[in-house]
């Protein structure tokens, strides 16, 4: 597969042979940011090596560019790895499924579009985990502004940016406007604040989502903000060579530095590709510590027992692993939902998610799409949304909410009749779980096990924010919406914590949050180096010490856009100014 554009022009000699100072492994939310700054940056070669396909040139790959059509890409393998977790102890032995990104852009290119960067003090935190300064708020705050070009008119807001890559927006879809307005209204019947920005002053409380959608309607992934716009033209278009359908084996390594990669075409034959500076891995939170412990870098006896010979004894690889596990508590509605747009017919293998149950309404939002970049297929639909702390003595929100004018049933398919749905979680879970090699065998699938709900505390925090949401869902804003409860369903005793328990395990998913598996300060220096070796950093959501309070997108391509300074050995300085909100008495208060 041949990309367009600049990358045409690469054949296989002219990547085979040429030696790159650098050598990005992914070309998603992390890889793709890295590419593009320390090519047009820093003026350096770069090869960006996908083991996807491109987001662009195929018939379908509209799908990952429509906003709306989100769950086609989340169900399609043709461009997701398709994991799922081993069975989860802690929820009746459930396998959960886990999309990641196997095109350009990576995951960015199937996420819900969230734009969330999470709370001041997470950043506080890390640098605290990472004892290092240079992750605190002030610090990264300039690397958020940096990659973001916000669409708002209002450009004076000190926590935005407006001339990076990253579009930005914010939507407001007349059909469920007013059913979105019954939301925000809701929490502040229920004693919650409203807020202006999410990303700015102040996360707690109910408002307007960002989105990663830009201004001609399609979705702002790393490979549209970032890729592209390099690739298109200019002097530095030479300075990157993209290919696809190559999946890297190991590293290459000349005694304790690593030198290249050793990869797969997609004819299956083996190229050894080398690095004159470093190899950038930036495969994510699941293949960057697979990359480590396939090249022998991880836990001795766990490479000894696949028969991988131990080059480097780093025992944290693959372990700390965090992901946000996450519920739907839903309502019938009278009217005022997505469902004539969205539900289709089930039972028809992979044609059903085309067989509309109504499709002179998707025809026409789907031309108006095509056509215009508006209407219903133009937005992510998560346009409103809210964080909230669970309970007294949270310093700041625990709970995020994204709400959605429409009731999903097994993630991925309408419901055919009118309904809204709080999709709800916590987001700072003290349970850790692990990535570890199946095998020896690169093709093999990792072991992915997010370890959901380990802990006490993890399920009286569940529990918690269970309740809240029946209660938020059942204020007065919504009476004019409401028909009857859905899931749970009408008489569910929401009082006793065994039914409560049980009804979280059978129904809660993954958020798809997968990070920390190559932890700053454990696996990996402040700047991204693993320890203990030369030649070889990691970018991508794996180095996070601990999970931000929201989406983890966001976080991902700012961590990327500073890593790739400190590459060059640069910094930009800290927002010395910046504030947040912490609500008067949240040490005795929940609200």
């Amino acid at each position: 597969e041949n990309l367009a554009m600049a990358v045409r022009r690469l054949s296989a000699s002219s990547v085979l042979h040429r030696r790159h100072d650098y050598i990005v492994v992914g070309a998603g939310s992390a890889g793709a940011v890295m590419a593009h700054r320390l090519a047009k940056e820093h003026g350096a070669s770069v090869l960006l090596v996908e083991a996807g396909r491109s987001n662009r040139g195929s018939w379908d790959t509209w799908k990952n560019q429509m906003p709306a059509a989100l769950t086609f890409n989340l169900a399609d393998s043709k461009y997701n790895w398709d994991y799922r977790t081993v069975p989860q102890r802690h929820l009746d032995g459930r396998e959960l499924h886990q999309p990641r990104g196997k095109i350009l852009g990576g995951s960015s290119s199937l996420n819900a579009m969230a734009y969330v960067r999470g709370h001041a003090l997470d950043y506080e935190r890390w640098a605290a985990e990472i004892g290092s300064e240079h992750w605190n708020y002030r610090h990264v705050l300039p690397y958020f502004r940096k990659a973001q070009r916000h669409l708002d008119e209002d450009k004076s807001s000190p926590y935005r940016g407006f001339e990076g890559p990253l579009a930005v927006s914010r939507k407001r879809t007349d059909v469920v406007r007013p059913i979105n307005d019954a939301f925000v209204e809701a929490g502040v019947q229920a004693g919650y604040p409203r807020t202006d920005d999410h990303n700015g002053f102040q996360q707690e409380g109910f408002g307007q989502m960002d989105m990663t959608v830009d201004e001609r309607g399609v979705r702002a992934s790393t490979a549209e903000a970032y890729l592209w716009p390099l690739l298109a033209g200019g002097p530095e278009a030479s300075q990157l060579s993209v290919v696809v359908r190559s999946t890297v084996q190991h590293l290459l390594f000349d005694g304790s530095r690593a030198v290249g990669i050793r990869a797969l075409d997609e004819n299956g034959a083996s190229h050894d590709l080398l690095a004159e500076r470093e190899v950038i891995l930036s495969a994510g939170a699941v293949g960057s510590p697979q990359l480590l412990m396939l090249s022998g870098v991880g836990d001795a006896e766990e490479l000894k027992e696949h028969g991988i010979e131990v080059r480097h004894h780093l025992p944290q690889v693959g372990k700390n692993l965090q992901d946000h596990l996450e519920f739907y508590v839903q309502f019938l509605a009278k009217h005022s939902s997505l469902y004539p747009y969205a539900a289709t017919f089930g039972g028809f293998g992979p044609l059903s998610k085309y067989l509309f149950r109504e499709p002179w309404r998707a025809a026409v939002a789907g031309a108006q799409w095509f056509l215009a970049g508006t209407g219903v297929s133009a937005t992510n639909h998560f346009e409103v949304g809210a964080f909230i702390r669970s309970a007294p003595g949270r310093r700041h929100p625990d709970v995020q909410y994204h709400f959605i004018p429409g009731c999903v049933v097994g993630q991925l398919e309408f419901l055919p009749q009118h309904g809204y749905q709080a999709h709800c979680g916590t987001m700072r879970p003290t349970s850790r779980g692990s990535v570890r090699l199946a095998s020896r065998d690169p093709a093999a699938a990792p072991l992915i096990d997010p370890n959901f709900l380990a802990t006490a505390e993890d399920v009286e925090d569940q529990r918690n924010a269970f309740r809240l949401t029946l209660e938020l869902l059942r204020q007065p804003a919504f009476d004019d919406f409401r028909l009857q409860a859905f899931s749970p369903a009408e008489g569910f005793d929401e009082h006793n914590d065994a039914a409560v328990d049980a009804w979280i395990r059978a129904n809660s998913h993954s958020g798809y949050h997968l990070s920390c598996t190559c932890a700053m300060g454990s696996v990996v220096d402040k700047d991204g180096k693993v320890l203990g070796l030369d030649g070889v950093r990691v970018v991508d959501a794996s180095v996070m010490p601990s999970m931000t309070s929201g989406n983890l997108n966001a976080p991902t391509i700012m961590l990327a856009e500073k890593l790739a300074d400190a590459v060059r050995g640069k910094s930009l300085p800290p927002q010395e100014e910046a504030k947040w909100y912490e609500a008067p008495g949240w040490e005795t208060k929940q609200r």
